[in-house]
């Protein structure tokens, strides 16, 4: 859908050097940021961390936790385990708060959340890491519920090691209504080009990169002509997937087909 687009739009009479200055100048303006002094770090609050399972919330929250150690001071951040479901998410959770002299608190539910957070609110940053829910779970969308009725604001952790299917059900159940997205493992997406569309047609701002394990080396400030640079050049990568020369007269002839098609149906309907 983004690349029909930019080829609609794309200025006539430009040969193709050009045209790939174009093309990167309009991706890196529309690739959604939010700005270092706009980030959670910065601005302080409350923030939970939704994502699927295995998107790196938790290690991706003991980074935050770290960054907002430095800005406001150990006192005044705050860990908060809402995950009741994986086992050994709170001890984990707990080795980082015992590292960064931060204190960590335990909510098993909505309700118990909806008692600790009065309890933290002289605290600059408070961090909740919560379940990690497949997008098609139901309990994916009573959660993000209930933490806007609390007033949290959500931070999307997606992966963009995923397949692009996966990052689009991640975006849409977990990216509606969120303040922010993180990326995670760019280290492990040769080709992120999936996730960039993706928060360019949802118009989520990303509020940082991660990339490895190392807490807090491994968090980022997004840096949009890095990832548009490293996703074009990620399309020049070969693999199996690729369209190759022959491919594309077959190509031509479906979308052909199938636009035919629609105008026929819209005849018949009009």
């Amino acid at each position: 859908a983004l690349a029909r687009t930019l080829a609609a739009r794309l200025p006539r009479g430009l040969d193709a050097e050009a045209a790939q200055r174009w093309l990167r100048q309009v991706l890196i303006r529309n690739l959604p940021m939010l700005a270092r002094e706009a980030g959670p770090v910065a601005r302080g609050g409350r923030y939970a961390l939704v994502g699927s399972t295995g998107s790196g919330k938790t290690t991706t929250l003991a980074k935050l936790a770290t960054r907002g150690v430095d800005v406001w001071g150990r006192e005044q951040v705050a860990l908060v385990a809402a995950d009741a479901y994986r086992v050994g998410a709170e001890a984990q959770l707990a080795v980082y708060a015992e590292l960064l002299g931060v204190s960590l608190h335990v909510a098993r539910d909505a309700a118990s959340l909806a008692q600790l957070l009065p309890r933290l609110a002289g605290r600059k940053l408070v961090l909740i890491d919560t379940a990690g829910h497949a997008p098609s779970d139901p309990r994916t969308q009573a959660e993000g519920q209930a933490l806007d009725a609390l007033g949290v604001g959500r931070l999307a952790v997606i992966s963009a090691a995923q397949q692009g299917a996966a990052i689009e059900q991640a975006m849409l159940r977990f990216g509606r209504g969120a303040a922010g997205c993180i990326l995670t493992k760019l280290d492990e997406a040769p080709q992120p080009g999936a996730a960039l569309d993706s928060l360019i047609r949802h118009r989520l701002p990303l509020a940082g990169i991660a990339g490895g394990q190392r807490v807090p080396e491994d968090l980022h400030a997004p840096n949009a002509a890095y990832l548009i640079d490293r996703a074009l050049k990620g399309g020049q990568l070969a693999t199996p997937y690729a369209l190759q020369a022959e491919d594309w007269p077959l190509l031509a002839g479906v979308e052909a087909e199938r636009a035919e098609q629609r105008n026929t149906r819209a005849a018949d309907a009009a």
